[in-house]
């Protein structure tokens, strides 16, 4: 699909881009251009997950939920293709699938190119319609953020200083945590320690 613009475009339409038009018949409606756009996204997303497939287990047999899938996706892309079979047979292993949607994706890409142009106004591809022009939604960029303003950076700069203080005011906490874990709880004032030397000093019992 097209992702950069061509080198050279022209505005106005030169006599070979109408010949071009008249020998790629008719122009799609806005409808038909919002279809081709989400087909192309969703037979994208099965190729490439049949892809994945078809590269450990190329010939095993479709299950049935695939080849639902793919056949009903083939007949709704009718309109974009060159041959207009309705009922389209997906083909009977992984291998022979993943080709047959390479294909009609190639038939989409022929029929997308086909009906669009680079629109230096819009700066992105744009249909070329029966009632005028849209832009090709998946391929239009997107626009860029706005700089940002005094106030905003006052702003980030407050919010910067907050996340340092919070960070500071735990680490101290943590530390104040581990200090007191590793001292242990304080004596009480009535607790008398016991007397090294005396008799029931249970250090010294416990040498017996």
């Amino acid at each position: 699909m097209f992702k950069n613009p061509p080198p050279e475009t022209h505005p106005a339409r030169s006599a070979q881009e109408i010949r071009a038009a008249r020998r790629n018949g008719q122009p799609p409606t806005l409808s038909l251009a919002t279809r081709h756009e989400a087909l192309v996204l969703r037979l994208a997303a099965l190729h490439k997950d049949v892809s994945t497939l078809a590269t450990r287990r190329g010939r095993q047999d479709l299950s049935e939920t695939v080849r639902v899938l793919a056949e009903g996706l083939m007949a709704e892309c009718a309109p974009f293709r060159a041959s207009r079979d309705r009922l389209p047979v997906a083909a009977p292993d992984l291998g022979g699938l993943c080709v047959q949607l390479g294909q009609v994706l190639a038939q989409l890409e022929h029929y997308e190119r086909c009906h669009t142009f680079w629109s230096v106004g819009e700066n992105c591809w744009c249909w070329r319609l029966a009632g005028g022009t849209a832009p090709v939604r998946r391929l239009k960029p997107q626009p860029t953020t706005a700089p940002v303003g005094p106030r905003g950076q006052d702003l980030r700069d407050k919010l910067g200083k907050m996340i340092v203080a919070r960070r500071n005011q735990a680490y101290e906490l943590g530390f104040a945590a581990g200090r007191a874990a590793r001292i242990g709880p304080p004596v009480p004032p009535d607790c008398v320690e016991p007397d090294a030397i005396a008799e029931n000093n249970p250090r010294l019992l416990s040498l017996d």
